[in-house]
């Protein structure tokens, strides 16, 4: 009898699983790498290939508990940015009338010259990020 509850308990617990759908990016031997969206953010993690139920379409479920006791792929950028990365309005406005967007007709009219002041506003981010990428090790890539 007690075997029996203990029989029934694990199917139960197996059935309250909570499968994710993910996208499976490649497998290499025993290792898959998948990637899925985790409220909003894109996630990657290596996990071994027999826990992936694939599907034919480059997709599969994994129990959300294994998937979590995979090994994180990628950078973890959120521990590496600062969080005083802004872009501020008065920046990005510093840079249209630079590159000489006065108007609403000059806006419409140089689409390319509009992405180019929000670059040229974000040029501290990015030579802050290039310094942060020169720190990373190869392991970590």
């Amino acid at each position: 009898m007690i075997n029996e509850e203990f029989e029934e308990s694990e199917e139960v617990e197996e059935l309250e699983a909570i499968l994710v759908d993910v996208k499976i990016i490649r497998s290499k031997g025993q290792v898959t790498l998948v990637e899925w969206d985790d409220e909003g953010r894109f996630r990657r993690m290596l996990v071994p290939r027999e826990v992936v139920l694939e599907n034919k379409d480059g997709r599969g479920l994994i129990v959300e508990e294994i998937l979590e006791m995979g090994i994180p792929y990628g950078v973890n950028w959120e521990v590496r940015i600062q969080k005083s990365f802004v872009i501020t309005g008065v920046q990005v406005a510093q840079q249209l009338e630079v590159l000489g967007i006065w108007t609403k007709e000059d806006y419409e009219c140089n689409p390319s010259i509009v992405q180019q002041a929000v670059l040229g506003a974000a040029r501290d981010i990015l030579i802050d990020l290039y310094a942060i990428i020169r720190t990373i090790p190869k392991q970590e890539n």
